[in-house]
């Protein structure tokens, strides 16, 4: 077997005061268990925690406390006085999407002539395109807003301007050493922004801007509260720290998803089979945003806005549908470039020396290869850039992190080996000619092994709390269910249970899914491991092991009971 497919995950549990763990068990009325985990969470003080569990509205920030704002919301609410034709800039993604359809559907309720314009990703790549600017010009536009893109974007801004287009930028992505010479740049992570919250997604500094609007005209929050299911889509599908501003938007967003009035969000929901259950973030990233997202990926993305906007069934219809079909192709395209990627590292890799994974082939969908590298990141535990190559020489790369690992700044010690790039720390796109492959995968390998040790590409799985398997308990499962919504920020609390037995042999289910019942301290209850199928002839030799895991709730035939959902084994 290769090394690289043989990686043990370690666990960890994290350590925390116990005299503050009683002192907030006591406090809040709450087990000590529970008191751990939000501890563990630096959620420390009993004032904090009741705001954490009962997320309100009152915590929403001054919408003008954004730099930008009081400039962005008069010149839009001129431009609507005015008559002036607006053009939204979206980006192609679900934040983007989302984002994109909230703008519209706010400004066309203040009475604006408003349209819209998403870049092809791939024929325009990421961003504002020039290309884009020129052809808004030429409809036109007088007033641009951009969505979930544009901090960049300096040239085309300038662009703009010279052919009579007021910019406004509305994004949430690392800003460049300059900035576009925008009427308004709203991104609460400028430098020198005071906005108390930086981590909101795309949609979300495009919720604050309509804020700003219905607070100014005075139609308040009736003008953008009906679209926080759209809100809480994007927000989720981007992967924010659900904390402070995110969790409220997500919390009652999800809340109004499950009764959306949204017809084309509607529609997609029940062709995903999804109207009879309870939505939050896994339901959101695994069965509604791929499809919103697979509009982009494989061509057209403006089928995705046009569901979110039309108000007829029939065409809500139609959409979903369409949309659920490229999901179906794109899923076949991406199985396809997985195994390929995968069979490269397991064939080439040398996990002594090959800190990252740097991949490129002419065949690989772009549309797809950022799918494919968050899978091989994620398995292999380094991070990965994949290559789509075209026949003109050049390569559109993307990339995925691991955690602590920030992409941005490696890349920009790689700058003199691309043409373009950009993201964050978790995730980057990159352009750059084909022929620059190599050296660029050594220079990169050569950045990522100053700054990892051999211990950091091992996967750890941080427990939150160790306890008894007696104490896994229903009033424990109810606590866990009430720090929903989880996402990064606040993960779903992972449990650790030690010496426990087997009150039945483990064995294989499904695909490659590893069946188990374990027993400990007078009680038994029921596992299942996902993709742990490997690990079966090892555990059968073992007398007794420890299990990390997430609690959660199995129903068969009517009945439900708690299930462990295995997150790493120790022997």
């Amino acid at each position: 077997m290769n090394p690289f497919a043989g990686a043990r995950e370690r666990i960890s549990v994290r350590a925390v005061d116990d005299a503050a763990v009683r002192k907030l068990a006591e406090e809040l009325g709450i087990l000590q268990t529970a008191a751990r985990i939000l501890i563990g969470r630096n959620i420390t003080d009993a004032d904090v925690c009741r705001r954490f569990f009962s997320p309100s509205f009152r915590n929403f920030h001054d919408p003008f406390c954004m730099r930008g704002m009081e400039k962005a919301v008069p010149r839009i609410l001129a431009a609507v006085s005015g008559k002036e034709k607006i053009t939204v800039y979206g980006d192609y993604d679900v934040d983007g999407i989302t984002g994109t359809a909230i703008l519209i559907r706010v400004l066309r309720t203040l009475g604006a002539s408003c349209g819209y314009y998403l870049p092809n990703r791939l024929t325009e790549g990421y961003g504002v395109s020039a290309g884009g600017v020129r052809q808004i010009a030429g409809n036109g536009a007088q007033l641009l807003i951009t969505v979930d893109c544009g901090i960049t974007a300096d040239e085309e801004v300038a662009l703009g301007r010279t052919l009579g287009i007021d910019t406004i930028v509305t994004d949430h992505h690392e800003p460049g050493a300059s900035l576009p010479a925008a009427v308004a740049l709203l991104n609460p992570k400028l430098t020198g922004n005071p906005y108390p919250d930086k981590d909101l997604a795309g949609v979300g500094v495009v919720l604050k801007l309509c804020q700003a609007l219905g607070a100014i005209t005075g139609r308040g929050n009736a003008l953008w509260e009906p679209y926080l299911d759209l809100a809480a889509l994007g927000t989720a599908a981007d992967i924010v720290p659900l904390l402070g501003e995110n969790r409220i938007i997500t919390r009652f967003g999800f809340e109004r998803l499950r009764r959306t009035e949204n017809i084309g969000l509607a529609a997609l929901i029940r062709l995903q089979c999804l109207g009879d259950k309870p939505l939050s973030t896994n339901e959101v990233g695994f069965q509604l945003a791929p499809c919103i997202n697979a509009a982009g990926r494989l061509g057209d993305p403006r089928r995705a806005v046009e569901l979110l906007l039309t108000d007829n069934e029939e065409t809500a219809e139609a959409y979903a549908k369409e949309l659920r079909n490229v999901n179906f192709e794109r899923r076949s395209i991406d199985a396809g470039v997985w195994e390929e990627a995968n069979e490269w590292v397991l064939q080439h890799g040398d996990p002594e020396k090959d800190f990252a994974i740097v991949i490129g082939n002419s065949n690989w969908h772009a549309g797809v290869i950022g799918i494919v590298a968050s899978r091989l990141a994620e398995k292999f535990h380094r991070p990965a850039i994949l290559f789509s190559m075209r026949n003109d020489g050049s390569a559109r790369g993307s990339g995925r992190s691991i955690p602590g690992f920030h992409l941005l700044n490696a890349l920009r010690e790689c700058a003199g080996l691309l043409e373009t790039f950009g993201g964050h720390a978790a995730a980057a796109g990159i352009n750059m000619r084909s022929a620059s492959l190599s050296a660029f995968r050594s220079r990169f390998n050569e950045v990522v092994r100053a700054r990892l040790g051999p211990q950091d590409l091992t996967p750890v799985v941080q427990a939150d709390a160790e306890l008894p398997l007696s104490a896994v308990t229903p009033e424990l499962y109810a606590f866990i269910k009430a720090m929903e919504p989880f996402g990064p920020g606040n993960t779903r609390p992972v449990l650790y249970c030690r010496n426990l037995h087997y009150r039945y042999m483990p064995r294989i289910v499904g695909n490659n899914h590893l069946k188990l019942m374990v027993s400990g301290d007078g009680q038994a209850m029921d596992a299942i491991g996902f993709n742990f199928g490997d690990r079966l002839d090892e555990l059968c030799r073992a007398p007794a092991l420890s299990l990390a895991f997430y609690l959660d709730e199995n129903e068969w035939n009517g009945k439900k009971t708690l299930q462990m959902k295995v997150r790493g084994i120790a022997l």
